[in-house]
């Protein structure tokens, strides 16, 4: 017999016993298992149970979730680690079908490195939806061509506007890619050369005023 963690009934622990059946065939003899639908091969826990547990832990954390399902929680990060891909690949389609489907889009694209100096990424944004559509790697002209040439669900947005760092490269990337969209600034490059700009003009009459002028 087969013993299968279920979901909880009345707050209490369920378990399926369900017998492990041996077949083989009569024409060619080769042997096999009989598979249930509920449960993988050689599982303890059934795919209703891994679902919601899963659910729990992207909540919370991997030891919360295991204390909350009374399961360790070295089989709870396992479960969870087999089940990200998945989940993954279900967001991933969901943002773009709403990307594509969104009147007005507006694109944000910006690039960052999580250590500064180390390689670069691009990070495309829909952020009408405020979600993340893709991480191209690196930020240079060819890199970008690249990615778009190998995603034509990229190509086949519709932004109305697309919000970008003051780089040529992106400048001239996005103009290729969607001729028709807005291309703004990010306002927070903007700010920065108005208050260097400022300071600029500040350093140059500094010398000429009084000093109860108060600039500073």
């Amino acid at each position: 017999m087969r013993t299968v963690r279920h979901l909880p009934m009345f707050a209490k622990k369920t378990f399926l016993h369900v017998p492990s059946i041996r077949l083989s065939c009569t024409t060619c003899e080769a042997g096999f298992g009989w598979s249930y639908e509920f449960v993988g091969p050689k599982q303890r826990y059934s795919w209703h149970f891994r679902s919601h547990t899963v659910e729990q832990a992207l909540g919370s954390t991997a030891a919360h979730s295991a204390r909350m399902q009374q399961l360790p929680a070295s089989s709870e990060q396992r479960i969870h680690n087999e089940a990200v891909p998945m989940e993954c690949e279900r967001i991933e389609k969901q943002v773009w079908t709403e990307a594509k489907e969104m009147s007005n889009l507006i694109l944000g694209v910006d690039d960052f490195a999580i250590r500064k100096g180390h390689t670069y990424t691009t990070g495309i944004h829909n952020l009408k939806g405020e979600t993340m559509l893709d991480l191209p790697s690196g930020r240079k002209l060819n890199d970008l061509r690249a990615y778009a040439n190998t995603h034509p669900e990229f190509l086949q947005l519709n932004p109305k506007a697309v919000i970008m760092v003051l780089a040529q490269v992106y400048d001239t990337w996005i103009s290729e890619c969607f001729p028709h969209a807005i291309r703004i600034a990010d306002r927070f490059y903007v700010h920065g050369y108005v208050i260097n700009s400022v300071q600029e003009v500040r350093k140059t009459i500094q010398h000429t005023l009084s000093p109860r002028a108060g600039l500073t």
